[in-house]
C-alpha cells in the first residue's frame, strides 16, 4: 500500500534492514517521523527528527565520514512548493528547481565513506551518481496500483 512514510512501506523497510541495520552511522536530511538512521534532520520542527533545518545547511555543518545516506526528499517541485507554505515560508526558484536536490546531493557525497552508502527515494533512478563517486548495486520498483506513482529505491556504493 502506498504510504507517505516511505520507510514503512513493506519492501522498502526490508531494503533497508539490509543495507542500514540498527542505523548507526547513517544520516537522512529529511527524515520525517520514520527514519533508521541514527542522525536525522527534518525541516518541518514538528517531525520526530533530532535536528530541523533546511537539509542543505543540515549536511553542510555535519563533520566527519558515514557509513551511508538515506535521501527521500520530497518527490516534486509541487511537494516542496506544499511543504514550504504549509510551514509558512517563502517558495523560491532555488527549492523548487534541481538545485534544491543536487545542493544535497553535493553536501553529502564526500561525507560518504568509501564502501559507504547511498539510498534515494523517488519516482527516478537517479540516485547520486557516477559523478559523484558513486556505483548503483539495487534498484527496486515498488508499484502502489491505481493511480499512484510507483517509488523507485536506488542503493549505490561509494566507491
Amino acid at each position: 500500500m502506498p504510504s507517505a512514510w516511505t520507510f514503512t512501506i513493506h519492501p522498502i523497510k526490508t531494503l533497508l534492514e539490509k543495507y542500514v541495520g540498527d542505523g548507526v552511522g547513517w544520516i537522512d536530511p529529511f527524515a520525517g517521523d520514520n527514519s533508521p538512521a541514527e542522525i536525522t534532520n527534518d525541516h518541518n520542527p514538528i517531525r520526530k527528527a533530532k535536528s530541523h533545518i533546511e537539509a542543505i545547511a543540515f549536511c553542510q555543518g555535519l563533520s566527519g565520514r558515514y557509513n551511508g545516506v538515506l535521501f527521500d526528499p520530497p518527490y516534486s517541485f509541487t511537494q516542496v512548493k506544499e511543504h514550504y507554505t504549509n510551514l509558512g515560508q517563502p517558495v523560491t526558484k532555488e527549492n523548487t528547481s534541481m538545485k534544491f536536490y543536487e545542493g544535497v546531493k553535493t553536501a553529502m557525497c564526500e561525507k560518504i565513506k568509501p564502501g559507504g552508502y547511498a539510498i534515494s527515494f523517488g519516482w527516478n533512478t537517479n540516485g547520486f551518481g557516477k559523478e559523484r563517486g558513486f556505483k548503483i548495486v539495487e534498484i527496486m520498483a515498488v508499484a502502489h496500483g491505481g493511480s499512484k506513482n510507483d517509488t523507485f529505491v536506488t542503493v549505490e556504493v561509494k566507491l
